[in-house]
């Protein structure tokens, strides 16, 4: 952790053009340097002359802004970012038509340490998921896991994961299909198969499920990651017959069909062998 308190330094860093948009969604820029962008606004047009006109903001840069590797300014100048000569406002063009426009604050040690406490805490969260994603990559799409498949309670008991259904429609009234994206990554991304191996798709931060159960019959799930309380409440709820024990039954009944014991004794036996469940 290096918080930027001269305003010196916190220019030089956004106009060294090295922090990226994700630095801003990861909260690398409130961790590392104790900064946090507050949204003013996004336009189709660069602003920096209303700002200047409307505030008194004078621009460090004040040069045309890039919008990626593939454009070079003429004057050697190639930034996303601009920044007011006080440091309290940011300008960053993310595409060719969009500037996004923040006011930046200063954190205080407490602050950041709040802020890197719960994203230590949101990270063992999101590959947690990411290991469940992985996992059930093999176990539904590549394995094409029947759709019954689900009422064994399986997935629950032996993987750890619920999967919890949140819509089933046709596909035009889907909300999450790989076909149409919706926004969402996905780990396939294709059609789905459907008929006699349902198709699967996940997304890749872990979180929805879709199925095509038959071709116009899709269902999404959100893809819940289960305590090791209700692992085992799934478990008692839904654990499987004991085979011996329904054996050692039927062979007690075939017994008594023989009448190699009497009801009495099949009784008594009977009994005991339950008492054993």
């Amino acid at each position: 952790m290096q918080a930027l308190t001269k305003t010196k330094e916190i220019i030089q860093l956004f106009l060294a053009n090295t922090l990226n948009y994700e630095d801003i969604e990861e909260k690398k820029l409130k961790i590392n340097y104790g900064l946090r962008l507050v949204d003013l606004e996004k336009s189709k047009d660069d602003k920096r002359d209303e700002y200047e006109k409307n505030e008194g903001k004078e621009w460090h840069l004040n040069q045309m802004l890039t919008w990626g590797s593939p454009y070079i300014p003429t004057n050697g100048i190639a930034s996303r970012w601009d920044i007011s000569t006080d440091a309290t406002i940011v300008s960053f063009r993310y595409s060719y038509t969009d500037f996004y426009y923040y006011r930046l604050k200063q954190l205080t040690k407490e602050e950041i340490i709040s802020i890197t406490e719960n994203k230590k805490i949101e990270d063992e969260i999101k590959s947690e998921r990411l290991r469940i994603r992985d996992l059930l990559t093999s176990v539904l799409i590549q394995k094409m896991y029947p759709f019954g498949n689900l009422e064994s309670r399986e997935l629950e008991t032996q993987f750890g994961v619920h999967l919890k259904q949140i819509q089933r429609n046709e596909h035009r009234f889907m909300k999450y299909t790989p076909s149409n994206q919706c926004g969402l990554g996905w780990m396939v991304g294709k059609p789905l198969g459907w008929g006699s191996s349902n198709g699967w798709d996940i997304t890749r931060d872990g979180k929805i499920a879709c199925c095509r159960i038959n071709y116009d019959d899709y269902i999404n799930f959100e893809i819940e990651i289960l305590s090791e309380k209700e692992i085992e409440d799934y478990k008692t709820k839904f654990s499987k017959p004991n085979n011996q024990l329904i054996n050692r039954l039927a062979t007690l009944k075939e017994m008594l069909n023989q009448l190699l014991i009497t009801e009495d004794e099949f009784q008594i036996k009977k009994q005991e062998i339950l008492n054993l469940i």
